[in-house]
């Protein structure tokens, strides 16, 4: 029998799309993948005080605690104590303000572990995946945790594991550099999801029905827009 979690919470929290225990069964086996998967490498996780990024601390810390190390931009950290509580966190000088910022983090993350011989793990959930909203940058990342999570499930383990209100807080407002516009705060991550599924597969199309068509035609947009990321890189075929 799987041992509890550690740092688990039992606050109430209203119904979800799955149940409390299918939730900590998801924990423990994501713990447990890492713990089998990533070697004697460590895990360098960059974290941003978001929830994909909690979630991704939380996970490594539960299957590596020796080896997993937080890396952060900047002097302020959303929800520092809580992080700190997890495990070490490095504070990393923000680069000079430039047009390719995104580009430069990536850059000297990907050094810094290389350099290291570590895991680069990205925090992208499966809804940045499927939607191609995840930056080109990011992609030099070498260890995806919680890809196959949606970004609904993430916020319900991150309520399970006691993750601060104001980091959940933070996934329902616009932030363009993780690239949910003022539209897709508007929208919300439940329907988002919810448009994802079916373009999945997963739901069937009467799904969307709840959906007002200026919403829809903007999601459909953006996901035509991004789809060409899921291919990538772009292989020549052998002749």
């Amino acid at each position: 029998m799987a041992a509890p979690i550690r740092g688990a919470t039992t606050r109430q929290t209203p119904a979800r799309s799955f149940g409390a225990k299918m939730k900590q069964q998801i924990l423990i086996q994501l713990a447990e993948w890492i713990r089998a998967t990533a070697g004697e490498r460590g895990l360098l996780v960059p974290v941003s005080g978001g929830t994909d990024s909690a979630l991704c601390f939380w996970l490594c810390q539960q299957a590596l605690p020796a080896k997993a190390v937080a890396v952060h931009f900047g002097e302020t950290l959303r929800g520092h104590a809580w992080f700190e509580s997890l495990g070490p966190i490095e504070t990393i000088p923000l680069p000079p303000e430039q047009e390719e910022k995104e580009l430069t983090r990536w850059a000297l993350l990907l050094s810094l572990s290389t350099r290291r011989r570590v895991w680069l793990v990205g925090s992208r959930n499966r809804t940045e995946d499927v939607f191609g909203t995840f930056s080109l940058a990011s992609r030099v990342a070498t260890y995806y945790p919680i890809v196959s999570l949606w970004k609904s499930e993430v916020l319900d383990l991150c309520g399970l594991i006691g993750v601060p209100e104001e980091i959940i807080a933070s996934s329902h407002q616009a932030d363009p550099l993780c690239g949910r516009t003022e539209l897709m705060a508007e929208i919300g991550v439940e329907r988002i999801d919810r448009f994802l599924k079916v373009k999945e597969g997963e739901l069937p199309a009467d799904e969307l029905t709840i959906l007002p068509a200026d919403h829809l035609r903007y999601l459909d947009e953006t996901y035509q827009r991004g789809q060409y990321k899921r291919n990538l890189p772009i292989r020549a075929p052998r002749f």
